[in-house]
């Protein structure tokens, strides 16, 4: 079935999540330019970590209703009343030590009595750090999970620079109390306060085509290690999903799951595509694309394979995971049912010949780049295409360097295959979605970006 956001097993990146279960407290810092996502991921960490810790979520900017508008499972999600029977008091004293900013004129002095000497208080005036403590004591003896939403927000709600306040909840409640803060920050020029964070995220968005391409940098994570420095990632339905791909073989596999490719396939509802392919993306991807169009297809189908994917490998692969035989024109090597020679296209490959072989109302696949090989010259190609979309439904397979790229081939709909980073992707005027396999390869994920 379509990805539709519940699949939640690795939202995020597994560097973020080590770096939080590990013994002690830690901190996070996450910036980034506006509409980069710094709210959705901070949502989403608390979100894949809450069952290992008590988490709680403070906004300076926006209201929990315009938040549970915008992230329907965040309700649910922040709505756990926490009562323990314990309560450990934490150490206030750099909260206290704000008194310095009253002197010198940020926020209004405020200070009671104790012993003679007068104590300033900064905590009672800022209800929001005050929150903060008391969640942590309230929480212990299971550790806490905090974020604040904005750190700048609290500064210039109190007049209190950011890296004082980010310095002393680290100094009280990280080291001293061992909690977990995640840190957001709304300008992405907070350059200067780095170093107060165990941990640094920067969120960055470019235009990438006619969409936006989303990525990630994992810039430190204290004592702990990063594999992967650098994620593409999705927001798609008010998730943050940080995409990895993972290479697999399909002649490692004993069963693949293409349901979602199936869907897509189905959705297009069309009788002629051409699939233009770049050099970058994986050939696993496109031998899971090929077998889903095969296995959509009640009849036979023939297949003219394109020179990465041989056409005996493609009937092994159809007999092993669909139980399918398809028919091959190509090269003698090949296995091939139907002998390509060279001479002429529309002799070799007339719907006499291929009625014969798949019957009418089938598939024909067509690879550009080996009837290039066969043939030099493609002036007929069209011709070939409109004569055979007489009786079948033909997909065309053309590789993006193609020299008779941009030709007009008579087709429907023309889709792309390409790479954004490291992450395969489809892409028309209609669709952008990542294909991501899963559990080894034997599942095929299609994930909507935005």
């Amino acid at each position: 079935m379509p990805w539709n956001g519940k699949e939640r097993d690795k939202m995020i990146p597994e560097e973020i999540v080590r770096f939080f279960q590990r013994d002690g407290g830690h901190s996070l810092l996450i910036k980034g330019e506006p509409g980069s996502g710094k709210t959705t991921f901070a949502l989403e960490i608390l979100n894949q970590l809450k069952d290992s810790f008590e988490i709680h979520y403070i906004s300076t900017r926006v209201a929990d209703e315009v938040l549970f508008l915008q992230f329907p499972w965040l309700k649910d999600l922040l709505s756990k009343e926490i009562k323990s029977p314990e309560r450990k008091k934490v150490n206030r004293e750099e909260l206290n030590k704000l008194e310095g900013l009253i002197e010198e004129g940020f926020v209004e002095e405020k200070a009671k009595f104790e012993g003679g000497e007068a104590v300033f208080e900064v905590g009672a005036m800022l209800p929001e750090m005050e929150e903060i403590y008391d969640f942590v004591e309230g929480v212990y003896p299971k550790k806490a999970l905090v974020c604040v939403d904005s750190i700048d927000g609290l500064s210039e709600k109190y007049g209190i620079p950011a890296d004082r306040i980010l310095y002393t909840l680290q100094k009280d409640l990280v080291e001293g109390g061992f909690a977990n803060i995640i840190f957001v920050l709304e300008s992405s020029s907070f350059a200067n306060i780095e170093y107060l964070g165990d941990g640094v995220v920067s969120l960055h968005h470019e235009p990438w085509d006619s969409c936006w391409k989303r990525y990630m940098f994992i810039k430190k994570l204290r004592g702990s290690p990063v594999k992967k420095s650098k994620y593409i990632y999705t927001l798609y339905n008010g998730h943050l999903n940080a995409l990895e791909y993972d290479n697999f073989s399909l002649d490692s596999l004993d069963s693949i799951d293409l349901s979602e490719l199936i869907d897509y396939i189905d959705s297009l509802n069309v009788n002629s595509i051409n699939f233009v392919i770049s050099q970058e993306f994986p050939v696993e991807i496109l031998q899971s694309l090929l077998l889903t169009l095969i296995h959509r297809n009640d009849k036979k189908s023939l297949i003219i394979p394109p020179t990465t994917y041989p056409g005996n490998v493609i009937k092994t692969h159809a007999e092993k995971f669909l139980r399918k035989d398809v028919k091959i024109a190509g090269f003698s090597k090949e296995q091939a049912d139907i002998i390509l020679e060279g001479r002429d296209m529309l002799i070799e490959l007339s719907s006499d010949i291929i009625g014969y072989h798949i019957g009418d109302r089938s598939l024909v696949i067509i690879s550009v780049d080996t009837m290039e090989d066969v043939y030099g010259n493609l002036r007929d190609l069209p011709r070939l295409i409109d004569r055979i979309k007489a009786n079948h439904r033909v997909v065309v397979i053309t590789p993006q360097g193609s020299s008779y790229l941009g030709r007009n081939l008579g087709v429907e709909r023309t889709i792309y295959l390409e790479r954004m980073e490291n992450i395969p992707v489809i892409k028309d005027a209609k669709i952008l979605k990542a294909v991501i396999p899963r559990d080894g390869g034997r599942k095929i994920s299609l994930i909507p970006l935005m």
